[in-house]
């Protein structure tokens, strides 16, 4: 499903407090990276804080999607427990001025065994869990510590 397919029309509106500024200095993060779409990596906070726009994340899902602050919460969740070094989020679209930045991955850096990441993810419903990165390392991600695999969480 393209982009935003399900929910274009419903333009962003900086709903949850948002300001233009969260979205601005995501953006802002993202130029800094000075990476191409998808090779971009950014934390939970800076994708989510402000972050309404229902095609950003999971927009595949149609009815079923979780709402954007479950991804969040979820998510959050998932990188307090033992093992998990980060959880990272994968930009692949951010030239929309009138939409959020758009990721299908998300990365799980955790030593925790594949499937035990499978179940902490089953609420957000990705399409695949993948143990590895999906795309290759992204340029600006952190260095693994001992035992840590990125697991790739992907929506198509």
């Amino acid at each position: 499903m393209p982009r935003n397919a399900m929910w274009r029309g419903a333009p962003y509106s900086g709903g949850y407090g948002a300001t233009v500024t969260d979205r601005e200095n995501l953006v802002t993060k993202i130029a800094a990276q000075g990476a191409r779409a998808g090779d971009i990596v950014v934390s939970l906070e800076d994708f989510f804080t402000g972050n309404d726009d229902r095609g950003s994340i999971g927009c595949n899902l149609g009815k079923d999607q979780p709402p954007i602050p479950t991804f969040f919460q979820v998510l959050r969740e998932i990188r307090s427990r033992p093992g998990v070094q980060d959880v990272l989020v994968r930009v692949c679209e951010f030239d929309d001025p009138s939409s959020w930045p758009y990721s299908d991955t998300v990365y799980v850096l955790a030593s925790a065994p594949i499937d035990e990441v499978q179940q902490w993810l089953a609420p957000l419903k990705p399409d695949e869990v993948y143990a590895e990165w999906m795309y290759g390392p992204p340029p600006k991600a952190p260095a693994l510590k001992p035992g840590v695999t990125p697991y790739s969480a992907w929506w198509d």
